[in-house]
């Protein structure tokens, strides 16, 4: 009997856990559809908001993809890195949640889902933005927090706050605007992602997505130049224990009841098992789907199924098995002396 893959994250019934992440892979209508035909549960679209200059960012977009030497290669290099630039959405906002809202009803119709994702720009637009989004009939919005490149951005143009007590007041102005599912994605840099998802849990966040990606600089040994010409957003394989680590002490700080979403260093069905392991309900994968194209979500999904399949147990089972199984570092030396 093959396994049951269907997972309920909080309001949100998905047919499976993998999930295709937000990107320029899915900036318009054609690219959202084209990964709910892959088999996508869900799809969180391009973030976007109001600001010209989000957009105009855009225009700078770019990536490179590195070796574990750091040396520049082909996207397809298994476990290349990613570096990149990156903006919003480039469509005026009206059009893009048109966009939106039909790419959603093409996914309602093959038991999927597409997300908007909003960035904050102008605290008092973003109430607005989200009740566009519902008005429009879009099921799913996703407060975008984690943005990488807001360092790199015109000022007012991205916000993504580093203080619990922001991150609340961002939430409770979306959760107060909107009662469609509510997902708040969050960052790891430079501060604590704990007590940054206690925060929008309790300011009415439905489910929380760990972790968005860090900033990084690397420079070409043999240019002696930026590769990219830039700083960029950096992630690869080697981000999976990081995200994991913070996917699973959310879950023992906040509660298995407390709905999770990790993205950020899987590559395959089987991180998508590591990361329910950690304590996700569902996964968000991008890099992969911008080195392979759709297929990944494909891919993911049946190495998932297998991995399933040869340990005997459901989807659900999983979640948060080894988080909940973990031990301090002072029951390991009491252990280690019995």
């Amino acid at each position: 009997m093959p396994p049951e893959l269907a997972i309920q994250l909080g309001p949100l019934a998905l047919r499976h856990p993998v999930i295709c992440g937000s990107g320029e892979h899915v900036a318009s209508l054609e690219q959202l559809k084209a990964a709910v035909d892959a088999g996508a549960a869900a799809v969180v679209a391009k973030s976007a908001n109001e600001s010209e200059a989000g957009r105009r960012q855009s225009d700078a977009a770019a990536w490179v993809f590195v070796d574990d030497e750091r040396r520049e290669v082909d996207a397809a290099t298994p476990g290349a890195s990613i570096l990149n630039r990156s903006g919003l959405v480039q469509q005026p906002w009206d059009e893009w949640v048109a966009a939106l809202a039909e790419a959603d009803d093409y996914a309602r119709a093959r038991d999927s889902w597409v997300a908007a994702s909003v960035i904050p720009a102008d605290e008092a637009t973003l109430p607005e933005l989200a009740r566009d989004v519902e008005r429009a009939g879009v099921r799913w919005l996703e407060l975008n927090l984690s943005a990488p490149h807001v360092s790199e951005a015109a000022p007012g143009a991205i916000e993504r706050p580093s203080d619990p007590r922001r991150i609340a007041e961002l939430v409770e102005h979306v959760r107060a605007a909107v009662s469609i599912p509510l997902s708040v994605k969050l960052t790891a840099e430079q501060h604590d992602v704990v007590a940054s998802a206690a925060a929008a849990r309790a300011a009415g966040a439905d489910a929380l997505v760990i972790m968005g990606r860090h900033m990084g600089f690397l420079p070409d040994p043999d240019t002696r130049r930026p590769l990219l010409g830039s700083f960029g957003g950096y992630s690869g394989p080697w981000a999976l224990p990081l995200s994991l680590r913070w996917v699973a002490k959310a879950r023992l700080a906040l509660g298995s009841d407390v709905p999770l979403v990790g993205t950020n260093g899987a590559r395959s069905g089987t991180d998508v098992a590591r990361f329910l392991l950690a304590g996700a309900s569902a996964v968000q994968v991008a890099t992969s789907v911008i080195t392979e194209g759709f297929g990944a979500v494909t891919r993911m999904v049946e190495e998932l199924t297998a991995y399933l399949e040869g340990q005997g147990v459901n989807a659900r089972d999983v979640v948060g098995e080894a988080a909940d199984s973990s031990i301090s570092y002072e029951e390991a030396a009491l252990r280690s002396r019995a």
